[in-house]
């Protein structure tokens, strides 16, 4: 190793992994601390000092491209994000992500992700929608959480399902849930993915211990906001017994002259449609009340119970047949979490104004 370049801040310690297999080992390197420095910065000066063969994975040293993830003192992390002053006086032991294979020393393969991207159903718009697509600014706030994902896959490399197995085959993982629900809660999106959640996608795999959203450098709520709702959506679609024995009896026909009908893999044919049972609407009429679908009509009209407050007690009035052209705004789900809760609130804060 060179001599130490002296600086008022003193030196750190790092103990970096290096190797072509699991079987590798730490290396200890002692680099100048500087202010401000991050571990990205110190494994640059390891690189340019000590071992210039040491492989890591970086681009735009600014948090927004995912490419330095690795696992710092144990724990998925930016080192770019990672100011090294933060550890005091210990040393900062940092390794690959072990959810995924090694290639050499910090560096792993996480094609895996992007081979599991290719299998989700992209955005699927109305046939007959104008373009430019026009859309409120209700319906879209929703979906602006999940756009932030960088792909660090810090995510994935954190959850116990796909870290504690080689198996990746029954779950995609968080930052795909987080995807999918970027895709199911669009407003003008009509596919229907709960088929493929419920399958290959693995949605019930996650036992929401929120480690995920606890790593995410983008502050995304990938349990609560992603995960949960598609959870209560496969639910509501594959075990509600009403909905099952409908399903059963009589299967979803398409109306004549329409086309582009689906099979899913829960039976039945699925109209292309932005509304479900449950999802929750507001209406032109009236004061443009919240209301919840509780059927799709074949004739692609609504079936809708109208919430009415008295104070902070909730009541649905109907069921009241309307034109999907009366709906001003679809929200999804009620649940209890995400937009839901954000949804009881706003109708508290409505009809107390």
């Amino acid at each position: 190793m060179s001599t130490q370049t002296r600086t008022p801040y003193g030196s750190i310690v790092l103990r970096v992994f290096r190797g072509e297999t699991g079987d590798g080992r730490e290396e200890r390197f002692e680099v100048p601390a500087v202010e401000g420095m991050v571990v990205l910065d110190a494994i640059h000066y390891i690189q340019a000092n000590y071992a210039n063969d040491l492989a890591c994975r970086w681009n735009c040293k600014a948090a927004k491209c995912g490419s330095c993830s690795a696992e710092i003192n144990g724990r998925p992390r930016l080192m770019c994000k990672t100011r090294v002053d933060e550890f005091g006086k210990d040393e900062i032991h940092v390794w690959p992500m072990r959810a995924f294979p090694l290639i050499k020393d910090l560096v792993t393969d996480v094609s895996w992700n992007y081979k599991v991207n290719k299998e989700i159903p992209g955005f699927t718009p109305p046939a007959n929608e104008p373009v430019p697509y026009r859309m409120l600014p209700e319906d879209t706030e929703r979906v602006y959480e999940y756009r932030k994902c960088i792909e660090c896959f810090l995510c994935q490399d954190v959850c116990h399902v796909l870290r504690n197995h080689d198996d990746k085959s029954m779950y995609y993982g968080p930052r795909y849930m987080v995807r999918i629900a970027a895709l199911e809660m669009h407003p003008l999106d009509t596919q229907r993915r709960t088929g493929l959640l419920h399958g290959k996608a693995g949605v019930e795999m996650c036992n929401i211990t929120k480690c995920c959203q606890e790593v995410c450098p983008e502050h995304i709520k990938i349990t609560d906001n992603a995960i949960i709702p598609l959870k209560e959506r496969t639910a509501t679609e594959v075990y509600d017994p009403i909905g099952w024995m409908l399903r059963k009896v009589r299967p979803r026909q398409e109306p004549a002259g329409v086309t582009g009908g689906e099979t899913t893999e829960l039976g039945g044919v699925r109209l292309p449609q932005r509304f479900a049972v449950k999802d929750v609407v507001r209406l032109k009429s009236g004061d443009r009340p919240f209301a919840r679908v509780g059927g799709v009509r074949p004739d692609g009209k609504l079936e809708v119970w109208i919430l009415k407050m008295r104070g902070t007690q909730q009541h649905w009035k109907g069921p009241r047949v309307i034109d999907t052209s009366d709906v001003t705004n679809n929200y999804g789900p009620l649940d209890d979490v995400g937009i839901g809760s954000k949804l009881f609130e706003q109708t508290l804060v409505d009809h107390a104004e």
